[in-house]
């Protein structure tokens, strides 16, 4: 699991934070209370080398300087900064060791912004961003930044090569673009970008050293998330391009919500439906195998009976774990109702389909649901299909069929569509 570094000389702050950061990142966090304990910590034990942020206090009693801020950034480990003090001189110098941002310690509400940093830190790792400039020295800059919050950094010198790295690399979720650039300005980019990605799924943040609100406006007129003029503080930058992400993240968010049902986590009956059409179509024009296998908790009612409703969720996610971990993210898996679930999964037919299926029949009759100090076992049936038949609706009645036959034969097995 990765680690936070905390070096921080009071005992009553640090535990405050290790508890935030614990209790709601859920990550290891390690305490040292001077700058010698922390160098030991990086130094002397290389187990201990897998801190992927470091939370600093400005003022520590053996390096009041701010000398653990240079010391853990050559070690290559972002820093954040907190202290008292916020005057603009000490800001200023903060800035300019390239931290990840500072965090005063007068607000209580800086504690939740300290573990909104960390969290951000830690998921920016796997964002990536573009970075489009004609000035290499612009470029330079702008990465420089990006880098230090652990962002994945494309660079493109115009818009034709901006468009043909977006176009190699999909998972781009932010484009940061200047203004005045040869062959293609900022404003035509991103009308450009717009005719294949909305705002919704790329943020695009416009720049330029001759911004006003005619510019500005052209831009998120022409489909940009947003504006910044050149200069701009670090501490500017950082709060726009964080804000733009968290934007996207929480639509996504909410398009998650709408489409997955609330005690499973698996896709809900309505996305169900308005997906698997599509997915079973384009299967059948490529001509791939595929399988669909309707899937019902044995004796389910019994359990609700016996044990009560809490502890009948309980086995509904125990089952959707289940079905979640064992299927491919090519797969497509569902709860249609109740107890019972809908598999349709690709390039799976015949003798290796009927192999998967009992093999998952199996691993739920193996495990037990656990509810608080009660444990549950269940089984499952399962009536597959792997015919496309025509449509959707045939294989799904052809699945069903096949499960109703494994219900009144017995229960706890897997049954073939006739």
């Amino acid at each position: 699991m990765e680690k936070v570094l905390i070096v921080e000389d009071s005992k009553v702050f640090a535990r405050i934070l290790i508890r935030k950061i614990e209790d709601e990142l859920f990550f290891d966090a390690c305490w040292a209370s001077n700058f010698e304990e922390a160098r030991y910590l990086l130094e002397e034990n290389p187990d201990n080398n897998t801190f992927f942020v470091a939370l600093l206090d400005l003022h520590l009693p053996d390096a009041d300087d701010g000398r653990i801020v240079d010391y853990v950034i050559s070690r290559g480990i972002p820093a954040i900064v907190f202290t008292g003090d916020v005057e603009s001189e000490i800001r200023d110098r903060i800035w300019s060791k390239k931290v990840v941002d500072y965090v005063s310690k007068e607000s209580p509400d800086s504690l939740d912004y300290l573990v909104s940093l960390v969290r951000r830190i830690s998921l920016n790792k796997f964002v990536h961003i573009l970075v489009v400039d004609d000035s290499q020295t612009v470029r330079n800059h702008l990465v420089r930044l990006l880098t230090a919050h652990e962002f994945i950094v494309h660079e493109a010198n115009d818009g034709a090569y901006a468009l043909s790295i977006l176009e190699r690399h999909p998972e781009i979720k932010v484009v940061i673009t200047d203004y005045f650039m040869p062959g293609m300005d900022g404003v035509e980019l991103t009308r450009r970008i717009r005719r294949g990605r909305r705002k919704d799924e790329l943020a695009v943040i416009g720049i330029s050293a001759y911004g006003n609100t005619i510019l500005s406006a052209r831009f998120i007129k022409n489909g940009a998330n947003d504006f910044l003029n050149k200069p701009f503080s670090s501490e500017e930058f950082y709060c726009r391009v964080t804000q733009n992400l968290e934007m996207l993240e929480y639509i996504q968010k909410l398009r998650e919500t709408s489409i997955r049902d609330p005690l499973t986590g698996l896709y809900n009956r309505r996305h169900f439906f308005e997906a698997a059409k599509a997915i079973h179509s384009r299967l059948c024009c490529g001509q791939a195998a595929m399988t669909l296998a309707m899937i019902d908790i044995d004796h389910f009612k019994k359990v609700n009976d016996t044990y009560g409703h809490a502890v009948g969720d309980e086995v509904l996610k125990h089952v959707a774990h289940g079905l979640a971990n064992r299927f491919r993210g090519s797969d497509f898996v569902a709860r249609l109702g109740g107890e019972e679930f809908c598999v349709i999964a690709a390039g799976l037919e015949g003798q290796h389909a009927m192999g998967v299926f009992n093999d998952l029949r199996n691993s739920i009759e193996r495990s037990k649901a656990k509810a608080g100090k009660t444990s549950v076992g269940v089984t499952i049936s399962i009536g597959i299909c792997d015919k496309p038949c025509g449509s959707l609706d045939a294989m799904l009645a052809a699945a069903d069929a096949a499960l109703y036959k494994a219900k009144r034969t017995g229960r706890n097995r897997v049954v073939w569509a006739d």
